[in-house]
């Protein structure tokens, strides 16, 4: 049995051993008298009220989850991926891979892939899905199945440092082994950028891709199954500028979108008419560092699942926490820590459904920043 207090509390783990505060360890049996004294004292004192019992899970409990993309030699970081069911039943993991220089957000990068065949314990050998073709790279990792079977990839053509940035459209007939030629949605000469994990259709067949330029969150709209692209209304907060924006059609058939801020964590804007038109973005409960949101919905209950960096006015981007909404996102319980440590920083989650399962990807700082999956039941966000 083990026990400590933390802020005031004592969690308490049953153990083989019995540890002291001196730290040393005694066999249990052993020291039976002093394990009858410690279980004694732990009744009288939960009896009493004075300490809180809490379940400390042990590792055989935890989710899977693997390090997907380590970085390496001429490979300083792994970052901002999505993940895409092929018909086959396999997964399909995209993501970017800076392949020189110091891994910042502007360096050499190509857009990477792997194939899983086993649920994604294990993944085969990389291969190139968008080489680069812009100025600096190429990033941002956006995939959605269209009508016509086709997987459409979106993502960004950086070809300047701040002031060209492109959003690209290249499109796979066979199931991501090769993607056609780039197609532009976003005009040369500005910096519009997008975030991984994004892209939504509808339920009216509608496709909303979504972007940011200039401190303006919006989206890309196509009716035709990305054939064709027009530009929504351009939203942001009164008191700042937003980004990286995150959209949900809500079950009264509006759309929340929810933006990256300065403002002391994600705002909220909707939409009445499939993405069009936005209302003016107001603050939401998701406080916390400037960092992208990403949103989903549990497939079995219905409700909503954030996962952000919940830690209002800090620097750096810890911990990453997850939420489950019950109200269409009005408000958020569960709220429930995937990573933290004062030594480490995670960002820009991505999550796909895959039965009852949340496929989580995101990358840590550590070390250089690798990319990491998280493999979680449904059931995890709501204990």
């Amino acid at each position: 049995m083990f026990f400590k207090r933390v802020n005031g509390k004592c969690q308490i783990r049953f153990q083989k051993l019995v540890t002291l505060p001196n730290d040393r360890r005694f066999a249990k049996k052993e020291n039976s008298t002093i394990h009858r004294i410690l279980v004694t004292g732990l009744i009288i004192n939960v009896v009493l009220g004075l300490w809180e019992v809490a379940e400390v899970k042990g590792a055989e409990a935890d989710p899977f989850r693997l390090t997907v993309a380590s970085v390496g030699p001429n490979n300083p970081r792994n970052s901002e991926a999505a993940i895409v069911r092929l018909k086959s039943g396999a997964l399909l993991l995209g993501w970017t891979e800076f392949y020189a220089g110091s891994g910042a957000d502007h360096g050499p990068a190509r857009i990477s892939g792997k194939v899983s065949t086993d649920g994604g314990r294990t993944w085969g050998k990389k291969y190139t899905l968008v080489e680069n073709d812009g100025g600096r790279n190429v990033m941002e990792v956006n995939f959605l199945r269209l009508n016509s079977a086709d997987i459409a990839l979106f993502y960004c053509q950086k070809n300047t440092e701040s002031t060209d940035c492109r959003v690209m459209m290249r499109t796979s007939k066979d199931e991501g082994e090769t993607f056609g030629p780039a197609k532009q949605l976003s005009p040369a000469g500005k910096y519009t950028g997008l975030t991984n994990g994004r892209s939504i259709r509808l339920r009216t067949g509608r496709i909303l891709l979504e972007a940011w330029e200039g401190g303006d969150s919006y989206c890309y709209i196509s009716d035709d199954d990305g054939e064709s692209w027009r530009e929504s209304q351009r939203v942001q907060p009164a008191g700042g500028k937003s980004y990286e924006p995150a959209c949900m059609e809500l079950k009264n058939g509006d759309v929340m979108m929810l933006m990256r801020t300065g403002l002391g964590g994600q705002y909220k804007s909707v939409s009445k008419d499939g993405g069009q038109s936005w209302s003016a973005p107001v603050a939401t409960p998701l406080v916390g560092t400037a960092a992208p949101v990403s949103i989903s919905r549990v497939p079995a209950s219905g409700d909503l699942l954030a996962i952000w960096n919940r830690n209002p006015g800090a620097t750096k981007r810890n911990p990453l926490v997850a939420g489950i909404s019950k109200d269409e996102g009005k408000t958020w319980l569960h709220v429930r820590v995937i990573e933290d440590a004062e030594d480490d920083a995670w960002a820009y989650p991505a999550v796909t459904w895959i039965g009852s399962d949340a496929y989580l990807t995101y990358f840590n700082y550590k070390g250089g920043l690798s990319l990491q999956l998280k493999i979680l039941p449904a059931d995890w966000f709501y204990e």
